[in-house]
C-alpha cells in the first residue's frame, strides 16, 4: 500500500506530475470519511519490529562512537559524518522513522559538542566583551562564559538539526530546530540581553507560544491530518506543551520564599494555588480539546495531580503516614480522569465544538462520529 513517502519519492522520480498527486490525495479523501482520519493523533512510529531492531543497533552504535568521540571537535565531526551516512541508508532510502529519530538525535548531539572551545582565548583574541558582569551565577564548568558556549552550540546545533531535516524530511527534526531556537532565545534574552529584567519563566512561556504558533501553522494547512504536515506539527505540539504548561504555571505560582506548605517543583500550595491549576488545567484542556491535540493536557498532569493530592490532605487532614495513600489515590483519580477523557473525547469535541461559529470549526479536524 503506498503511503506519503512513496507518493511523494513517485513525484521526485517524475513518475505522476505534483498536480497528479494533489488529485489523487483529493480523490483518496473523498472515499474516506474524513473523521476516520481525524479521529487519532496518528503519526508514524514503526512499521514492525525491525525498525525496533535497526534502532537497537543506532543506539549502541551511538553510546561507543560517543564515548571514544569524547570533547575533541574534529572526533565529533567525524562521528557526525558517520551519522550522517547512516541516515541516508536507514533514512532515505529505507524510510525507517524510530531509527531515523535516534539518527537525527545523534546528528545534532554531535553537532552540539563541536563548539568547544577556549573562551577566554576568544575573548582574548576578538576583543568581545564574553563574560558576564559581576554579581551574575557562573557555571563550574565555563565560568562567566557560559551564556555565549551554550548559545553557540545552540545555532551550531540548530543549523545541523536544520540541514537534517531539509536533506531526510523527518518531522522530528523540527523539534530538534524548535528545541535548539529556544535554547539561543533563552541564553541571548535570558543571561546576556536582559538577565534583570526577564524572567526565565516569560521567556519560555513567549518560545512556548511561538512553537505552538509554528505547530498552528501545519495543524491549519492540514486539517484532515492526511500528509507530513500533521506529523509535524504533533513533534512541535510535543515540544510547545511543557513548554507553555511549566512556564504559565511558574508565573502564576511562583516558589515559596519558606519551605513550609512546598510541593514537589517548589510550588507553595495553598487553596488559592489549587484552584488556580485547576483553572489553568481546563482552560488547557478545552484548547487541547478544540484543536484535538492532547499534549497540552498531558504536560498538565503533574501539576493537576500535586493539586488533586493538595485537596485530598486537606478533605482528610491527613498525616505524614497516611502520605502514601494520599499518593495513590491521587493517581487512581489522575487514571480514572484520563481514561474518562480518552473515551468521551469526540463525544465532547462534538458537543463543545457546537459552541463556535462553523467558520471557525471548520478550521479544525472534524468530530470522528457524527451525531
Amino acid at each position: 500500500m503506498l503511503d506519503e513517502d512513496d507518493l511523494e519519492a513517485a513525484v521526485a522520480e517524475g513518475i505522476v506530475t505534483p498536480a497528479q498527486l494533489e488529485a489523487l490525495r483529493v480523490f483518496a479523501g473523498s472515499r474516506r470519511h474524513a473523521a476516520e482520519r481525524a479521529d487519532d493523533e496518528r503519526f508514524r512510529f514503526m512499521r514492525g519490529f525491525n525498525d525496533f531492531f535497526f534502532a537497537v543497533g543506532v543506539v549502541l552504535f551511538g553510546i561507543g562512537i560517543a564515548y571514544f568521540a569524547g570533547v575533541d571537535p574534529i572526533e565529533n565531526l567525524v562521528a557526525a559524518g558517520l551519522i550522517w551516512a547512516l541516515a541516508e541508508f536507514l533514512v532515505r532510502r529505507m524510510r525507517l522513522v524510530l531509527p531515523g529519530i535516534l539518527l537525527a538525535c545523534l546528528f545534532v548531539f554531535f553537532a552540539f559538542r563541536l563548539t568547544e572551545l577556549d573562551w577566554s582565548h576568544v575573548a582574548q583574541v576578538t576583543g568581545l566583551p564574553l563574560r558576564l558582569p559581576a554579581g551574575f551565577p557562573r557555571s563550574p564548568v565555563l565560568g562567566s562564559f557560559e551564556p555565549i558556549a551554550i548559545a553557540a552550540k545552540a545555532v551550531v546545533a540548530g543549523l545541523a538539526a536544520t540541514a537534517f531535516y531539509a536533506r531526510f524530511r523527518l518531522p522530528f527534526a523540527l523539534l530538534l530546530i524548535a528545541a535548539n531556537i529556544v535554547l539561543l532565545v533563552t541564553k541571548v534574552f535570558g543571561a546576556l540581553l536582559f538577565p534583570r529584567v526577564v524572567t526565565p519563566s516569560l521567556i519560555l512561556l513567549v518560545c512556548g507560544l511561538g512553537v505552538f504558533a509554528a505547530a498552528m501553522v501545519y495543524d491549519l494547512s492540514d486539517r484532515m491530518r492526511m500528509t507530513r504536515a500533521a506529523d509535524c506539527a504533533f513533534w512541535l505540539h510535543l515540544l510547545a506543551a511543557p513548554l507553555i504548561v511549566h512556564s504559565l504555571i511558574r508565573l502564576i505560582l511562583p516558589a515559596p520564599a519558606a519551605p513550609p506548605g512546598a510541593m514537589p517543583f517548589g510550588l507553595g500550595m495553598n487553596t488559592t494555588s489549587a484552584v488556580t491549576i485547576f483553572v489553568i488545567v481546563a482552560v488547557l484542556t478545552a484548547i487541547a480539546v478544540l484543536i484535538d491535540r492532547r499534549a497540552l493536557l498531558v504536560s498538565a498532569l503533574i501539576y493537576l495531580g500535586i493539586a488533586i493530592g493538595y485537596a485530598i490532605t486537606g478533605a482528610i487532614r491527613a498525616d505524614t503516614g497516611s502520605q502514601p495513600a494520599v499518593f495513590f489515590a491521587t493517581l487512581v483519580i489522575l487514571g480514572t480522569m484520563v481514561l474518562a477523557l480518552g473515551v468521551g473525547w469526540q463525544p465532547l469535541r462534538r458537543v463543545f465544538l457546537r459552541l463556535f461559529p462553523s467558520a471557525f470549526v471548520d478550521r479544525f479536524p472534524p468530530v470522528a462520529y457524527p451525531a
